[in-house]
């Protein structure tokens, strides 16, 4: 389960900015999610419960922020929202030639007590 390898890293992550900052605890992350990622939003909500146990995070909420999938095609050049990596364009039905968004896990945001 990869998922719980992520809500390790991010609350590492958090926790370490939280420290930097002075912060004595985290109260909720904002993170984005693309639908493209490979990251099963669920997975890794359950993983975020099971990582956050005895942790200066224990009480933060996780808010996930879903985006979409944007290609480009290589062909007729459209852009398109893709909802899997191998959606075909709209206009001339050949693959997409570039993922323009959709790949992230990024944190937006922390809420933390000082």
């Amino acid at each position: 389960m990869h998922e719980l390898t992520l809500a390790m890293a991010i609350v590492e992550l958090a926790e370490g900015e939280a420290e930097k900052n002075n912060a004595t605890s985290v109260q909720g992350i904002d993170l984005e999610v693309g639908v493209l990622s490979g990251v099963e939003a669920d997975a890794l909500e359950f993983a975020f419960l099971l990582a956050v146990k005895n942790t200066s995070l224990k009480h933060a909420t996780l808010n996930i922020i879903r985006t979409l999938g944007l290609g480009r095609c290589h062909v007729c050049s459209r852009n398109f929202v893709m909802n899997e990596i191998c959606t075909p364009c709209p206009e001339c039905n050949m693959p997409a030639g570039k993922i323009i968004e959709g790949q992230e896990l990024r944190i937006v945001s922390l809420v933390v007590d000082v």
